[in-house]
């Protein structure tokens, strides 16, 4: 009976697998099929590694007001030639500005064919060599010396800008070129730069698209601008030239105006026209969809080079701007540097000489070569500009035996 029950258990298994029992086998072998591609396709979604943020980063250095007065020409001029040659004013910084990725700069000149010192500045085309040898890349020209040599010498300035090179903001031949925002790209991230001046010394404005006004009135159009090259740009650099002249504090209301920037969308300002070096500083702003944004000013950072060689006025800064943009973040400010320098306008021999020079470099040298180079009175002021530099900017009193050619704002 047994072996009956096996034969008949064995005869129904080989007509089912023959027959319509194969299809459903078939299902099966599938199915498990199926169910290991979905684990191996899972299997190497959880092992793919992330992507690496893009990160682009850039450093961009701006220096003080650049003047030329009288004392300046004076010695570049050659007079068996009928030349003047500046081309030793900035030697020394050229080391500074091959480090950075843009150098921009105050020129608070004018181009205007003819050559006048103070109150109405025009400076001779060589100039241009020097600024073009020393590596700048913009300049800000909305300035209370903009129409020097009025709206024709305005428009010859930039004219010659052009012809050089330079990138410039703040002054206009057109009223279409007025409308503009200046968006520059720093190795991938798109800087935007405004520049604005109080005014213009009392000389008219022949158009007034032709030089950016800062004042109450035009507060609307300083806040649009600012939100327009919002758009345009990764950053937004505002450049007010704006002030007390030879104030060594910022005036409440320049504070005041410079913050409402950052309420508008400025990430940086850096102001101009005191002639003297001023603080700077951190803010932390919140915007519309109550995100915190950090942004950075600095009230004024003296002359770059003059003949205003009485202290402070000699003093000023490199002053180095680091910004990241990860992505396709907005770029942010990750650090700021300053390199403490002075104009030298006169040489042990007694004759003039104008180069701008590192505090660091200066007060490190051999003492033979310090001799050679330098009258003791400018050693002092030497010292007396290191202490005064970063007890202004840091607020600590640095030993001269702990100087540093550059040095860090710490965020607070």
């Amino acid at each position: 009976m047994k072996k009956t029950i096996i034969f008949f258990i064995l005869s129904t298994f080989l007509i089912c697998f023959s027959s319509g029992c194969g299809q459903n086998s078939g299902n099966v072998n599938n199915n498990v099929n199926k169910s290991t591609e979905t684990i191996e396709n899972v299997n190497a979604q959880e092992i793919e590694e992330p992507k690496e943020p893009v990160i682009n980063t850039a450093r961009m250095t701006f220096t003080g007001d650049i003047m030329v007065h009288s004392y300046q020409y004076n010695e570049a001029y050659d007079l068996s030639t009928d030349t003047y040659n500046f081309m030793h004013n900035f030697t020394d910084m050229k080391k500074y500005f091959d480090k950075a990725d843009c150098v921009i700069g105050n020129l608070e000149t004018t181009f205007g064919g003819t050559v006048s010192d103070y109150p109405m500045f025009s400076s001779p085309d060589s100039f241009l060599d020097s600024l073009k040898y020393a590596g700048f890349d913009i300049f800000t020209t909305a300035n209370n010396h903009c129409l020097d040599s009025g709206s024709n010498g305005l428009i010859r300035t930039l004219d010659k800008l052009d012809e050089y090179g330079f990138n410039h903001v703040g002054t206009y031949r057109t009223e279409e070129e007025s409308q503009n925002i200046l968006v520059q790209n720093v190795n991938g991230i798109n800087v935007a730069f405004l520049s604005y001046t109080y005014g213009t010394n009392g000389i008219p404005i022949k158009n007034p698209y032709m030089v950016n006004i800062i004042d109450d009135s035009t507060r609307d159009k300083i806040k649009s601008d600012i939100e327009k090259a919002r758009e345009l740009s990764d950053i937004v650099v505002v450049m007010p030239h704006i002030g007390t002249e030879y104030k060594e504090t910022p005036d409440d209301y320049v504070v005041s105006y410079i913050d409402d920037m950052f309420t508008w969308g400025a990430d940086i300002v850096v102001a101009s026209h005191p002639h003297v070096l001023l603080p700077m500083d951190y803010k932390t702003v919140t915007d519309p969809d109550g995100i915190e944004r950090q942004c950075f000013v600095i009230y004024s950072m003296g002359n770059f080079i003059s003949s205003q060689t009485t202290p402070p006025r000699n003093a000023s800064i490199l002053l180095n701007i680091d910004i990241q943009k990860v992505d396709n973040n907005r770029a942010t400010v990750e650090n700021v540097t300053f390199v403490p320098i002075w104009t030298q306008f006169r040489g042990t021999d007694g004759k003039d000489h104008f180069v701008v020079r590192s505090v660091y470099e200066m007060l490190t040298l051999p003492v033979d070569e310090q001799k050679a180079l330098l009258r003791q009175k400018d050693i002092l002021r030497l010292n007396d500009i290191h202490y005064e530099t970063t007890k202004m900017l840091l607020n600590e009193d640095v030993p001269i035996e702990q100087i540093k050619d550059e040095y860090t704002f710490v965020r607070p």
